[in-house]
């Protein structure tokens, strides 16, 4: 795991966007396309908009979500939405490269549709036969929760499958859609973005551990990167 501090939100949405347009270089280069999975949230937004403004090769490159709301495309609680206004609408990407989870037709059918996108479309895997995307962007809110895994709900466990149906979640709407731990572990990098003071604690109990009451620490078993704003990382661990 590797934490990077900057000054506020807008940087680490920056440092977001260079990442993620580095990563994409890389990953277009060896190997000729590049799988991104974008985040919903307001630090997310951000990034996608700094990301719009980069040289990114984006014929090559497949867009998915990391979680989804079950609602259509253009309402406002969407993922989907937040996402084509902060990036797709601002960029040249091919129809065919855009993934969206297609909540209004409810979280099983959702979900049990996107895993089979995701088995269909992406290429690389794991020797678990895991699809392997070159970048997973995740949120985390105040709870700890990531993507659309909450503090002990029963998607938090779930190990067979790729996108997994939530339901009763505890933010509003209660019926989502989520990428699983094992599909966010077998990312070649996960981003997670923090920040503010009211994420501290979260933050600083996924520094310190894996613990199953704060789902965001879980990405430690992957390739994870943080970025971290000043307000939301314990003052010990800052660094620019």
């Amino acid at each position: 795991m590797r934490l990077t501090t900057v000054a506020d939100a807008e940087a680490v949405a920056a440092r977001a966007a260079d990442v993620v347009a580095r990563l994409a270089g890389e990953a277009v280069d060896a190997r000729g396309i590049c799988h991104i999975a974008l985040a919903g949230g307001s630090t997310p937004r951000r990034c996608h908009e700094l990301l719009a403004e980069h040289d990114v090769d984006w014929a090559r490159v497949h867009v998915w979500e990391s979680d989804e709301r079950c609602v259509g495309p253009d309402d406002e609680e969407s993922n989907f939405l937040m996402i084509r206004e902060s990036l797709l609408d601002r960029i040249e990407i091919p129809g065919e490269n855009v993934h969206r989870v297609m909540g209004e037709r409810g979280a099983e059918e959702a979900a049990d549709a996107y895993e089979g996108e995701l088995r269909g479309s992406v290429r690389e895997r794991t020797q678990a036969d895991v699809p392997i995307l070159d970048i997973c962007m995740c949120g985390m809110g105040e709870d700890g929760h990531t993507m659309s895994l909450f503090p002990g709900h029963p998607a938090l466990t779930v190990k067979d499958r790729l996108a997994v149906p939530v339901h009763n979640a505890p933010k509003p709407p209660p019926d989502r859609v989520s990428f699983t731990f094992e599909l966010a572990h077998a990312a070649r990098r996960t981003l997670l973005l923090a920040a503010g003071a009211s994420k501290a604690e979260a933050l600083s109990a996924v520094l310190e551990g894996a613990d199953s009451h704060v789902p965001a620490s879980l990405l430690r078993f992957g390739r994870l990167e943080v970025i971290s704003d000043d307000a939301a990382a314990p003052s010990r661990l800052r660094k620019a």
